[in-house]
């Protein structure tokens, strides 16, 4: 049997509209960014300012990785320097979260941008 030719168009056609409308687009990835400030306060008091900062912000639940990074949700803070300050804050991770987070520490402390 013979298909006839608008026939044999109509179901090239349908495979290919069946094909492209079964396909699933993936979400689009998260923005990252990394930003670097220099405070001049002592390491501790610069920590527990990041870590209110990061509850106040609302960016996630907020863990201490280790004695001189933080981690809120999908972004991080990283604190480098003497203890006595002044020390360089380095935010990497979501870049709306690390954004938000290190313009509060630029808006509250006495910091400036690297």
């Amino acid at each position: 049997m013979r298909l006839k030719t608008c026939v044999a168009i109509g179901l090239l056609t349908l495979s290919v509209l069946a094909n492209v409308g079964c396909t699933k687009s993936s979400p689009p990835a998260q923005a990252t960014a990394t930003s670097s400030i220099s405070v001049d306060m002592p390491r501790d008091q610069t920590l527990q300012f990041l870590k209110q900062s990061a509850t106040t912000l609302k960016l996630s639940e907020t863990t201490t990785a280790t004695n001189d990074s933080i981690v809120a949700g999908s972004s991080k803070a990283a604190l480098s320097g003497p203890d006595a300050g002044p020390v360089t804050v380095v935010f990497t991770g979501d870049a709306v979260a690390t954004s938000k987070w290190s313009a509060m520490v630029m808006d509250k402390l006495p910091s400036k941008k690297l």
